[in-house]
């Protein structure tokens, strides 16, 4: 059993019902604060109300990853106007709760949209975990012996912490072309986390929710871009997703192994509302993989494998993946 990834990755997943774009929300909750305080009309969007939403998401993947996330969201009208690129501006806030096999998480972000084709995203999170017979949640990975790792550390053996921002770019081809079946859009997100994990020394490896251990403190680089296409039925929405992550850790030696490449991930996605609470998408992902020197992919420490200069990366299936989301109220 492994852990289904709180998936940057599957951002648009969590945020699909988003996506006929041209519209969003800003950074700060105490910013929203201080503007509902000291004026409630450019808050309140000319008496547009408050919008909450709680629901619940299931997540699982032929990986044997599993997610359960309970989530809180809060739309406050922010900055809208009367013309097509602010009347649907908004400031977001959102609150998870997250848990899987072996690790427990919580989440806040916050997005604004001060145009209808920009969104700014800020956000932190928190969590630990735990080790299982069939699975690791929280570990040291540290090199013993010539070229084998040793795994490390008992259940909730420091915190997993991390704070990103980000902006989003987004565009839906019915904002020009009116109509029910005119919904191509597209999204581009980009966005710098620091994460670490308290009880890791400074370039300490480590792993967290099952997955290579490859994990260090310091910067990482997400970035993804959807194009798809919106429709007026139960099948939603359809498209490609595309995913990019680099480590920014500045390791000495990290070209050896292949820390300084993209790791790109691609998938197809679609989304059917089987009711007007409960929705489903399927998700099916192939990704990059690194090709290493002689036998020195077979080391178990990653840090001694040596990238295949002349051929660094292959394609190869990844994961299917299925979210199930019932809207609680």
């Amino acid at each position: 059993m492994r852990f289904a990834r709180p998936s940057r990755e599957n951002n648009i997943i969590e945020n699909r019902r988003d996506i006929h774009i041209a519209r969003t929300k800003i950074a700060a909750v105490f910013c929203v604060a201080l503007l509902a305080a000291s004026s409630p009309g450019l808050c309140a969007g000319e008496g547009k109300p408050v919008e909450t939403e709680t629901r619940l998401d299931c997540t699982v993947t032929t990986e044997a990853e599993l997610k359960v996330k309970l989530i809180e969201e809060i739309r406050v009208p922010f900055l809208a106007g009367e013309g097509m690129l602010t009347r649907d501006n908004n400031a977001k806030i959102k609150l998870a709760a997250e848990l899987s096999p072996v690790s427990i998480n919580g989440t806040f972000e916050t997005v604004v949209t001060p145009i209808g084709f920009l969104e700014l995203v800020a956000g932190a999170a928190a969590g630990s975990g735990w080790n299982i017979p069939i699975a690791d949640g929280l570990r040291i990975n540290a090199r013993s012996g010539a070229h084998d790792a040793e795994l490390t550390g008992n259940a909730f053996a420091g915190i997993v912490w991390s704070v990103k921002g980000g902006a989003a770019l987004q565009g839906d081809l019915a904002a020009f072309v009116p109509g029910d079946w005119n919904h191509l859009v597209f999204r581009t997100y980009h966005a710098f986390q620091h994460r670490a994990l308290t009880s890791a020394e400074a370039g300490e490896s480590w792993l967290y929710e099952a997955d290579g251990g490859e994990n260090m403190n310091g910067w990482n680089y997400y970035g993804n871009y959807f194009l798809g296409y919106q429709m007026p039925i139960k099948l939603k929405i359809v498209g490609l997703l595309v995913e990019e992550e680099m480590r920014l850790y500045g390791s000495a030696g990290e070209e050896a192994w292949g820390d300084d490449l993209s790791r790109w991930t691609f998938g197809l996605m679609g989304t059917y509302a089987f009711t007007d609470r409960v929705s489903g998408t399927l998700l099916a992902q192939c990704r990059t993989m690194r090709n290493f020197s002689g036998d020195t992919g077979d080391y178990e420490f990653y840090q001694d494998r040596i990238v295949d200069e002349s051929d660094e990366r292959h394609i190869e299936f990844y994961r299917l993946v299925a979210n199930v989301s019932f809207r609680l109220k």
